[in-house]
C-alpha cells in the first residue's frame, strides 16, 4: 500500500511498474489547477480517468483532433465517470476548463499496439450492481475487454457504508482457463467523508509456494498494488468508499477469476454476478 500525500502540480507517479510485483501496470495521479499538460504515450496504452474536473483533449500526432469540455464531476461520488483511452505512440495536450483538474493515470506496456485515442463518456459506461444484502456494491465498467485496447481493463467501483466488495473473494492470478486468467491490479481509493476509511485483505490460497496474508486499513487517497491473491474490501459503518482500479495481463478477461472455495457457496446462494 502506498499512503495518500499531499498533491503536487503535474504527473505524480504513485506505482511504478516493476515494483510491488507489478509487471505491466503503472499508476499516477495528474493534478492540474490550471493552465495545460503535455504527454506523450511512447510505448505504453495509458486510460486517463478524470476523478474531478474538466479539460479538453488535443491529439497532436499521428493524427490531430480535439475532444472539447470532457468530465462532468466534482469529485468522484459526484456521478459517472468520463475516461480517455490512449494508444501508444500518441502525443497529446491537456487544457483545463474547469479547475480542479485531478486524474487517475494508469498505463500498460503495450509495444507494436495500434489503437485509437476514444473517449468513453459517462453514458458509455457499464453500470451494474454486484452481491447482496451487506455485501452489495455498485461497479461502473469504462473499458472492458471488448473495448480495442491491448492490456488495460478499467473501472470503478463505490462501497455503500458498513458493505463489502469482491465478495466471495475472487483472485485472478493464474492461468486456468476458461475461467481464471492472470491480470495484475492497482487500486485507489477515496473516502466519503475524507476521515472515512475501509480496509482490504490480500491472501493466497494456503497451498502457495509462497503465501501473501496481509491486511490494509485505505483511507483518502491511498493506493494499493494486487498483484495476486484474493482481494476482499470493506467500506466501514459511516463511511462510503470508492476505488479507481485498473487491471492489465497479457490476456484481457475481465470477471475471469476464481473464488476462494471457502466462499464459493454465496454464488449460488443468490446475487453474484
Amino acid at each position: 500500500m502506498v499512503k495518500a500525500k499531499p498533491l503536487s502540480t503535474g504527473l505524480t507517479t504513485v506505482v511504478n511498474r516493476g515494483e510491488m510485483g507489478l509487471q505491466y501496470l503503472e499508476f499516477g495521479l495528474l493534478y492540474l489547477p490550471g493552465g495545460e499538460w503535455i504527454g506523450s504515450t511512447g510505448k505504453c496504452e495509458y486510460v486517463l480517468d478524470i476523478l474531478s474536473g474538466v479539460v479538453s483533449l488535443e491529439v497532436k500526432s499521428p493524427l490531430a483532433e480535439t475532444f472539447p469540455e470532457l468530465g462532468q464531476r466534482r469529485d468522484v461520488f459526484d456521478g459517472l465517470p468520463t475516461s480517455i483511452y490512449l494508444p501508444p505512440g500518441l502525443d497529446y495536450c491537456l487544457k483545463v476548463v474547469r479547475p480542479d483538474v485531478e486524474i487517475a493515470v494508469f498505463s500498460a506496456i503495450a509495444p507494436g499496439f495500434k489503437g485509437q485515442a476514444t473517449v468513453i463518456e459517462p453514458d458509455e459506461v457499464q453500470v451494474r450492481s454486484d452481491g447482496r444484502d451487506n455485501w452489495r456494491w455498485d461497479v461502473y465498467l469504462a473499458i472492458d475487454d471488448k473495448f480495442p485496447a491491448a492490456r488495460l481493463i478499467v473501472g470503478e467501483e463505490v462501497i455503500p457504508p458498513g458493505n463489502w466488495s469482491n465478495i466471495p473473494s475472487a483472485k485472478h492470478d493464474a492461468f486456468n482457463p476458461p475461467g481464471e486468467f492472470p491480470m495484475e491490479e492497482v487500486s485507489y481509493f477515496r473516502a466519503q467523508p475524507k476521515n472515512g476509511f475501509g480496509m482490504i485483505r490480500i491472501y493466497t490460497p494456503r497451498t502457495d509456494p509462497t503465501p501473501i496474508d496481509e491486511a490494509y486499513v485505505v483511507e483518502d487517497g491511498d493506493t494499493v498494488a494486487i498483484p495476486r491473491g484474493y482481494h476482499p474490501i470493506v467500506s466501514a459503518p459511516g463511511s462510503v468508499l470508492h476505488r479507481t482500479w485498473a487491471m492489465a495481463g497479457q490476456i484481457r478477461r475481465y470477471n475471469a477469476r476464481t473464488y476462494d472455495p471457502t466462499q464459493a457457496w454465496l454464488v449460488t446462494s443468490g446475487g453474484v454476478q
